[in-house]
């Protein structure tokens, strides 16, 4: 039974397991890096070439995170209906597309709508709930934490790629040619979608461990209906989304303010990419070993200490650097643990459609991170009231995955 339990990937149908696990960090390197790393470094090069106000840049943003959000529960329910690979395929084409209209266009309305309207489907089409809800079928229970720590971890690793990448373009090319090249590497998930085909390996290894109805597991599906825990991790995540879309759209700017080189908000990005690999992974792994509820509220409240001390800390590119090690720690590890939770609660069959729902509250709250955040910067011409703003969330997040509790179950039937 324990060697059972043990966090390997060997044996029949591994190497499948394995190849799905590296497309989908992948894709998510790949989404998540040419939005959340390469486009904010680009909006003050956007401000001064195209004349807009930030509060006008940033709602495009805004936008694109709401869209996104939106998407993903759709998202979800296409892959379940018709397949994770066209769903993906789909996403990965009109992701290129709009970041070609952001290059070709200086119309106002046509950069809105190419920046906020299509990237926004193209993200959220080939983004978490897709991507991990084919991994999550595909891999044991007892490797499941573990494994979608492992390719949230690839979002981690493109930011911490593409923030590098974009810095030493920009020394070469402008924006608009760097939007040119960001086109073709979002089509090039159409490569890596087909490893996400799966047939539910994971499914069947749960369900084979559960052969006895009348025993509760965290694999046993139950309804979803008026369920508090599912209430509960949603708010949790917009919490998330406020905090993510915050500090990547407005880092840049805030650098720029502090009076610091441009290279200080890239070198950042990049920290809490890196830094939000390993957290996401560590994460993952912990997952698997205490109750995921719980370790959320520790990241929330983390995150909140670590923005207090960097407003009363002096704004030096070290400051800087030492606030993206520890953000970045827990930036992206809240992932594999709501949609660890939402595995236990509610089973894995409809795991994207789920968590699309959840994933639209995420993004509710990127949305205000983003477009409320320039609108209040434009006011006032400081961020503070959005980094209080961020605080008192992040104490709401650390107190609502309290009530959740861990599932009661006889020892005999536990897995992990």
């Amino acid at each position: 039974m324990q060697k059972n339990r043990q966090i390997r990937f060997v044996g029949n149908g591994n190497v499948t397991i394995l190849i799905a696990i590296f497309s989908g960090i992948m894709i998510l390197a790949i989404n998540m890096g040419l939005r959340q790393a390469m486009l904010p470094l680009f909006i003050p090069d956007m401000v001064t070439d195209l004349g807009w106000r930030m509060g006008d840049i940033t709602l495009a943003f805004a936008v694109q995170n709401l869209v996104w959000g939106g998407i993903s529960p759709i998202a979800g329910l296409a892959a379940e209906r018709y397949g994770t690979v066209k769903t993906l395929m789909v996403g990965a084409l009109i992701y290129g597309v709009g970041l070609l209209g952001v290059g070709w266009t200086e119309n106002f309305l046509l950069y809105q709508f190419a920046n906020g309207i299509l990237i926004g489907v193209g993200v959220g089409i080939t983004t978490f709930p897709v991507v991990l809800a084919a991994v999550g079928r595909m891999v044991p229970v007892y490797k499941r934490s573990f494994a979608l720590g492992l390719v949230s971890a690839g979002a981690s690793l493109g930011q911490f790629f593409f923030a590098i990448l974009t810095e030493w373009a920009l020394t070469y090319l402008t924006w608009v040619d760097c939007l040119f090249f960001a086109a073709f590497i979002a089509l090039s998930i159409i490569l890596f979608a087909p490893a996400l085909y799966s047939s539910n390996i994971g499914d069947r290894d749960s369900a084979s461990s559960n052969k006895d109805p009348n025993i509760r597991t965290e694999e046993t599906p139950v309804d979803i209906k008026l369920d508090r825990r599912f209430a509960l991790l949603t708010i949790g995540f917009f919490v998330c989304g406020f905090h993510i879309s915050f500090i990547a759209v407005h880092l840049p700017n805030f650098v720029a303010i502090c009076n610091l080189p441009s290279n200080v908000a890239a070198n950042s990005l990049a920290i809490i990419g890196l830094g939000s690999a390993i957290g996401g992974i560590v994460a993952g792994w912990l997952g698997g070993l205490f109750h995921k509820p719980y370790l959320l509220s520790i990241i929330y409240m983390g995150r909140v200490v670590a923005i207090i001390i960097f407003m009363l800390a002096a704004k030096t590119a070290l400051s800087f650097y030492i606030f993206s090690i520890v953000m970045g720690a827990l930036w992206l590890s809240t992932v594999p643990l709501t949609s660890g939770a939402i595995a236990q609660f509610f089973g894995t069959q409809k795991l994207g459609s789920l968590f699309g729902f959840v994933m639209f509250s995420h993004q509710i709250g990127a949305f205000f991170g983003a477009w409320l955040s320039g609108i209040l910067y434009d006011m006032a011409g400081d961020y503070t009231l959005s980094w209080i703003i961020s605080i008192l969330l992040g104490i709401v997040a650390t107190l609502i995955h309290l009530p959740i509790r861990p599932i009661s179950k006889p020892a005999e039937a536990a897995v992990l």
